[in-house]
Order: C-alpha cells, then sequence, then structure tokens
C-alpha cells in the first residue's frame, strides 16, 4: 500500500498535460532567445544553434537520402546552417527553430538530389553497385532492403521522395510533411499517393523488397 503522503503528492502534482505545456513553452522561450542572441551577432549563439540542431538535422538528411549522401552528410549539414544562419532575416516565429531548420535541411536535400540527377544524366552514369549502409551491426537482410529501397526512391522526382522519406521513413504527420515542404495538406497527400504507388510497383517487381513488404519488415534504425 502506498504511503500516505506519497498520495497526498501525487495528487498535488501537476498533471502530465500542464507539464508538457511548460516543457514546450520553455524550449519556445529558449528559442526565441537564441534567436535574439544570433541576431546580436553572438558567436556563442552560433554553436549553440549547431549543437542543439544538428543532431535533427542530419538525422533527417539521413533518413530522405539514404545511401545516397552518407559520404557526404557532414557537408549537407554544414549546408543547412550556412543557409540557416544566412537567412535569419526571414524567419518570421522565432519560437519556432526546429521546424524552421527543418524547412531549410529538406531544401537542402531538394538540391542535392537535383543535383546528383544532373550529374547522372550529364555523364549518361547509372551506378550498378550501391555504397554500403553506414550501419556495422546492421542484419544483413535488413541492410539489402535498406540498400534496395533508396535504389527505388532515387528514381523517384526531389519532391516526391521528400515527401515519402519525411512520411514513411521519418515517420511524420502529414501536417508535420505539408509544413516542412512547404506546400498544402492537399498536395502533400497527392505527392505521398503518386510516391507510394511508384515505390509499391518496384517492390512488387523486387524478390527482395516483395518478401520484406509481405513480412510487414522496416528498414530504419
Amino acid at each position: 500500500m502506498a504511503h500516505p503522503l506519497k498520495l497526498r503528492v501525487i495528487r498535488n502534482d501537476a498533471s502530465p498535460e500542464s507539464a508538457v505545456r511548460s516543457s514546450v513553452a520553455a524550449a519556445q522561450e529558449d528559442d526565441a532567445a537564441l534567436v535574439r542572441a544570433l541576431r546580436a551577432g553572438d558567436g556563442r549563439a552560433r554553436e549553440a544553434l549547431f549543437d542543439r540542431f544538428a543532431p535533427p538535422v542530419e538525422r533527417m538528411l539521413r533518413k530522405i537520402l539514404g545511401h545516397d549522401a552518407h559520404t557526404e552528410i557532414a557537408d549537407l549539414v554544414h549546408d543547412t546552417f550556412v543557409q540557416a544562419l544566412g537567412s535569419l532575416d526571414r524567419l518570421r516565429d522565432a519560437s519556432a527553430l526546429l521546424a524552421w531548420m527543418q524547412v531549410i535541411a529538406a531544401h537542402t536535400a531538394h538540391r542535392h538530389i537535383r543535383a546528383r540527377t544532373a550529374r547522372r544524366w550529364l555523364h549518361f552514369w547509372e551506378p550498378a553497385d550501391l555504397p554500403d549502409v553506414p550501419v556495422e551491426d546492421l542484419d544483413p537482410h535488413v541492410r539489402d532492403a535498406y540498400r534496395r529501397t533508396y535504389a527505388v526512391l532515387d528514381r523517384l522526382s526531389a519532391d516526391d521522395r521528400i515527401a515519402f522519406a519525411l512520411r514513411h521513413i521519418e515517420g511524420m504527420e502529414l501536417t508535420e510533411v505539408a509544413e516542412i515542404c512547404e506546400i498544402s495538406l492537399a498536395t502533400v497527400k497527392r505527392r505521398i499517393a503518386r510516391a507510394d504507388a511508384r515505390f509499391v510497383a518496384a517492390a512488387k517487381r523486387d524478390p527482395v523488397l516483395r518478401e520484406w513488404l509481405e513480412e510487414g519488415g522496416r528498414w530504419t534504425t
């Protein structure tokens, strides 16, 4: 039986909902303070921006680009922060830094996909072998499905690929995907539906992906 004092403490504690609201409010105030410091030219604020947002930015870029950019990921993360620092004057909501960084990261990924596609057309080149997935302890079957998945995504347009990856690989809600891609909810639904159809059609022709999907497998880590 719980101690009576413990019961009184539990009853007097704030509700989980109010705790979440307090946490969100604190994070928003931290973001706003960081933006003020950045706009004031505080060098330490640039370090704080990178320390706070480099992990989610890198994660999102990897989810969108997969094997394609693992050797270039540091440069892409750097480009994202350069773009962010150069466009601070266009940041309307200083309390929503993560969402803003995600938008810029999506644009960075989009440019990378378009540039890579242009290079392939220029040289009439299509890679025969995919680079290894940079996860040493990943199950070989998962690794194979992962590599084949991104081989299919390589054939999608940049717009459709980003929407597909954010929705199905990063696991974002449709509204989040729409905000990051800066498009309407209806448009993001059309992009995802189009990408889904192409992905499923290609997966059905691939023995590994077909079996993986039938078994409900996942390739994310």
